[in-house]
């Protein structure tokens, strides 16, 4: 059985985008776009908004925080195991 990194299932992504955006890190995100979806990019922008929040990629990408499913490694605690 393979497993991940994964939240607590308190837990949402909100702090770690914000974190890498501060430090003007890239990010790697897997989010649900009617699919998985793949993106590797810097955060250009986050916009907390509660359930409108999201982050602007540099190449022009906006994606809502909700929709995020896994950034740099750690993932929901619903995509635990393959």
């Amino acid at each position: 059985m393979d497993s991940r990194k994964t939240l607590v299932v308190t837990e949402t992504f909100r702090q770690i985008l914000l974190e890498l955006h501060e430090a003007k890190e890239k990010a790697s995100l897997l989010y649900d776009d009617d699919g998985l979806t793949r993106a590797d990019d810097f955060i250009q922008e986050y916009k907390a908004d509660g359930d409108n929040s999201y982050i602007l990629l540099e190449n022009g990408q906006k994606i809502l925080i909700n929709r995020v499913i896994a950034v740099n490694g750690t993932f929901l605690s619903q995509y635990s195991e393959c």
